[in-house]
């Protein structure tokens, strides 16, 4: 039959396809959607108003893949206008899709009308007059999850240019939920972690609970605690069983919200109305139960009375020797509060909680066991007068019952034993009193055990002639009845003055008699539970003596000492009696100093004991000047423990040395990092030594004036490379500590003089005969086998001294030890070597240094050659620095040209040699004979020594 519907949608004209600017407009807005990361409803509605909106698309809808039931299921639009229900399923069948839909291929329907398999819409479509239809999956990790359907009223509306750019609308909407969901899981992720973060701190407190708990009762309370304080939970209750049958549970412990709501102490576990309670079922099952109570419901016992109630209840059984023995019941306010993790570890908290009530009832047993035995044998003990201790027994009714002769003689008491029984206590004291250093403090504190009437052991008592005595208490009770009371003296003098011995020498420091590392980390624990307290801030430093060694060298180590004891007592009188100095060893002292308020009171403290430093020292009729580095950081802003403090202070008191010494830093986390840094660079530069993965490269030096090819080539610059990429090579800038190191410096050094010297020679073998300059580290430099090396690569490369070789120093070098730098260069210069002077300006060198060491060049460094050109101090500071070594006798290097022009202006100021990229890079030593013999100078070096040549020419006398 003909269908009028169908012939009319053939009358219709095409619509007009929207543009490319449309359709990119589109992506663009799906694209910011992504940044907005969106819950995938959210983005499927807000995509399909991108799509209406952009292209003009009609009935756009997303349906999500449900593989459990087959069904592709709408999920936008939400909401369906009414009329087009038809054309909006609620579900649609797998089969409507074909295979290549699930392998990403689009589905194109232009004739819907002759569409096989979709004849259930087909109704529905003629009816709102749709012609075409695609279908696009949405790919969410290379699977299909759900489709992009957009229909439309004419047959061929879909072009392959717009189904390619539909695609890549249903890709940017996969790429979102796939952002999305991985969005999701690393949120689930950080929370579970924070979970178990916070689970494992209260599982550590709860450990030290069991461990520093005194008795059950504040086991108990303190568990409780930590789980409502540290860990924020709503309520805690703690239930232990009892009577013979061990049915009943009795509340012990409650901690939260309902303190004092009065809930029931008792449960019988047999009582129907809680058989589904969470701790019930705990207890008779011995597992963790979890249980979310309904707001509306009752809540568990014992939260009964909880007002809000929990939403989340967690039951943890207490077990004692593997037998049941109570219940822990945590409560939280929110419904998800325990994860699986909380649950695992705050089980195994539970298992620390039971043993800890199992030992603290083995501990009371014990103590009760032992109270009886010696309640028994103390009445026995009291006859025994044949003791070196003195034993003073007094009866119920404050009479002398028992003494012996011992006690009569530590007292120096005149009468016999036997004289003194039956006398009453304020008699016998009376007679007492004469020996005793403070007789009413020992009269209160008698009186205060008298009234405790406990057993007391290892009271001491302090004597006249300063002795000192250990007293015991024993009330003697027989059968239950008190029967008077045990005291027992005897003098630890000697032991007293030992133990003082011994720990002088165990906590002390022997020269300065401050505390030792040992005693220091003890009072810096307990300054930290201080600070913690009193919540203030707690200043730890590490102070080290700049150059202390050659204190050593020069008058001994007997002046030494003498030093440190005078800067201990200098530090000393800069702080309070709280503060602590103690000495680590050598020439380092660590600081404790609590009570701080705010950084600006450390920073006054640092300078005074700084200032302090820098006066003189006055030893043997000579004054030594000295000064110190201070590294601190600040607890609780620096949360580590006792040796995580002293170590972040000593990272900051090398850093303060790096910059300079004399000064105090304060710990940055960056200095942690970067410690680790060079740590494993120098880990890096030790395996390349062993591997051979060290490189030279050579950087010619070229004179001003002189001529191309051979004879206006200076020299070349031996540069150090580590190769452990393979791809590039690693400059020195970046290992640069390394070459100082006490154990890598010299092993460098010698590869560095053994490669160096073994190119030159081949060069000059190839007819090239330039001499060759190498660094030489500070530490390499004063090592007492320097020369020892030097000779014997002299030995295996001879020809090299006929054209010499160079060494060259940083600044630093002669300012570490310059008296003994000057006797090492001035051998080297004996020997013929040549000796320059690097990185000129950047250290702690001074133009004094040019003239009292027996240098030949210094090396005008790079910073100021740089900005020479831009910047008037920099070449006011090279034309200076020029001017002074020339009137010296001495010849600058300019390093890092890397312009023409820059080589012209330090040519102008006088300078005759120079070096940098704009002559050339470093080069492998074989490419150094074919540049040097291609080297040409630039057109205007020699303008310029025409123009100094006439200038010079045209001075009176020649200049």
């Amino acid at each position: 039959m003909h269908n009028p519907d169908l012939n009319s949608l053939d009358a219709h004209p095409a619509p007009e396809t929207a543009s490319s600017e449309h359709f990119y407009a589109a992506l663009f807005d799906i694209s910011q959607l992504l940044v907005r990361s969106l819950d995938p409803p959210a983005l499927y509605h807000a995509v399909i108003e991108v799509l209406e909106h952009r292209i003009g698309a009609l009935w756009v809808m997303v349906g999500e893949v449900d593989r459990g039931s087959g069904w592709f299921r709408r999920i936008a639009p939400a909401h369906i206008a009414p009329g087009v229900a038809d054309i909006y399923p609620e579900h649609m069948p797998f089969s409507v899709a074909r295979p290549a839909f699930w392998q990403g291929m689009p589905q194109l329907e232009n004739d819907i009308r002759h569409t096989p398999g979709l004849e259930m819409f087909r109704p529905a479509y003629i009816r709102h007059g749709i012609a075409s239809v695609v279908a696009l999956p949405i790919m969410k990790f290379g699977e299909v999850c759900a489709g992009l359907v957009i229909r439309s009223s004419h047959p061929g509306y879909f072009s392959p240019r717009m189904i390619e750019l539909l695609q890549q609308a249903a890709a940017s909407i996969g790429l979102g939920l796939e952002v999305h969901e991985q969005r999701s899981l690393l949120l689930q992720s950080v929370q579970e972690e924070a979970c178990q973060r916070r689970a494992l701190r209260l599982l550590s407190e709860m450990v030290k609970v069991v461990t520093h708990s005194p008795d059950e009762q504040t086991l108990l309370t303190d568990a409780g605690r930590v789980m409502r304080r540290t860990g924020g939970y709503q309520a805690a209750r703690i239930a232990l069983l009892e009577g013979d049958d061990r049915q009943t549970l009795r509340l012990h412990v409650q901690g939260g919200a309902a303190d004092d709501s009065g809930q029931e102490a008792l449960l019988h576990l047999d009582d129907v109305a809680h058989a589904d309670d969470a701790a019930v079922i705990a207890t008779l099952t011995g597992r963790p139960q979890l249980r979310h109570p309904r707001p509306s419901a009752l809540a568990d016992w014992p939260f009964a009375g909880d007002s809000p109630g929990p939403r989340a209840l967690l039951a943890l059984p207490l077990l004692i020797e593997g037998l049941v023995a109570g219940v822990f019941v945590i409560a939280a306010a929110e419904a998800d509060a325990f994860v699986p993790i909380e649950v695992q570890i705050f089980s195994e908290m539970a298992v620390e909680l039971g043993l800890g009530i199992q030992m603290q009832r083995a501990r009371a047993a014990r103590l009760a066991a032992e109270q009886d035995l010696r309640f028994n044998l103390q009445h026995f003990q009291t006859v025994l007068s044949n003791q070196y201790s003195g034993v003073l027994v007094m009866s119920e009714d404050n009479r002398v019952k028992f003494v012996n002769e011992a006690f009569c003689e530590l007292f120096g008491l005149p009468e016999a034993p036997s004289e003194l029984e039956n006398l009453s206590s304020d008699t016998i004291y009376e007679r007492l009193k004469p020996t005793l250093e403070d007789p009413d403090r020992e009269w209160q504190r008698v009186q205060d055990i008298l009234a405790r009437n406990e057993p007391v052991r290892g009271d001491e008592v302090a004597i006249k002639g300063g002795r000192t005595f250990l007293r015991d208490f024993i009330p003697i009770t027989i059968d239950g009845v008190p029967r008077g009371r045990l005291w027992h003296q005897r003098d630890v003098t000697e032991q007293k003055l030992h133990e003082v011995r011994v720990e002088q020498l165990a906590f002390y420091d022997v020269v300065t008699g401050l505390p030792n590392r040992r005693l220091l980390f003890d009072l810096l624990e307990q300054a930290r539970l201080q600070t913690t307290r009193q919540h203030s801030l707690l200043a730890v430093g590490v102070l080290d003596l700049d150059r202390f060694k050659s204190v050593n060298d020069t008058i001994g180590h007997g002046g030494g000492d003498h030093v440190l004891t005078e800067a201990s007592a200098r530090i000393l009188g800069m702080l309070r009696e709280a503060d602590v100095l103690a000495r680590f060893g050598g020439d380092e002292f660590a600081l404790v100093i609590p009570g701080l308020d705010s950084r600006e009171q450390l920073d006054v403290i640092s300078r005074c004991i700084l200032q302090a430093l820098r006066a003189p020292f006055n030893l043997m009729g000579e004054q030594l000047y000295l000064s110190a580095s201070i590294g601190w950081t600040l607890f609780p802003l620096d949360a580590s423990d006792a040796e995580g403090l002293v170590r972040h202070a000593d990272l900051a008191m090398y850093a303060a040395k790096e910059e300079g010494k004399d000064r105090g830093l304060l710990y940055q986390p960056a200095m942690e990092l970067e410690q680790l840094r060079l740590q494993a660079m120098r880990e890096r530069i030790a395996q390349a030594l062993q591997q051979s993965r060290l490189q030279l490269l050579f950087q010619p030096i070229v004179y001003i004036d002189g001529l191309p090819g051979l004879n206006g080539v200076a020299g070349m610059e031996a540069l150090l490379r580590l190769d452990d990429t393979g791809q590039e090579l690693i400059e020195p800038g970046k290992f640069m500590h390394v070459l100082d190191d006490p154990q890598l410096a010299r092993p460098i050094g010698r590869y560095v003089l053994d490669e160096a010297l073994k190119c030159c020679q081949s060069w000059m073998r190839a007819g090239v005969s330039i001499p060759v300059s190498i660094n030489i580290s500070t530490r390499h430099l004063l090592h007492p086998a320097f020369f020892t090396d030097i000779d014997a690569v002299l030995e295996t490369y001879p020809d090299v001294m006929d054209v010499g070789f160079g060494i060259e120093v940083t600044e630093t070098g002669p300012s570490m030890d310059h008296a003994r730098a000057k006797t090492v260069i001035e051998e080297c210069r004996r020997r013929g070597i040549r000796v320059g002077l690097d990185d000129f300006g950047t250290g702690s060198a001074s133009l004094s240094h040019i003239q009292q060491l027996d240098i030949e060049h210094i090396k005008l460094d790079q910073s100021f050659v740089r900005d020479i050109l831009s910047d008037e101090r920099n070449m006011a500071i090279a034309a200076g620095v020029i001017t002074t070594a020339r009137m010296l006798a001495k010849t600058v290097i300019a390093e890092g040209v890397e312009t023409a022009e820059q080589g012209d202006l330090l040519a102008s100021l006088g300078c005759h040699q120079l070096q940098g990229f704009s002559i050339s890079r470093p080069m492998p030593a074989a490419t150094v004979p074919e540049w040097v013999a291609c080297w040409v100078p630039p057109v205007s070096w020699g303008n310029l020594v025409n123009e100094r040549q006439s200038l010079l020419a045209s001075q009176p006398y020649g200049g």
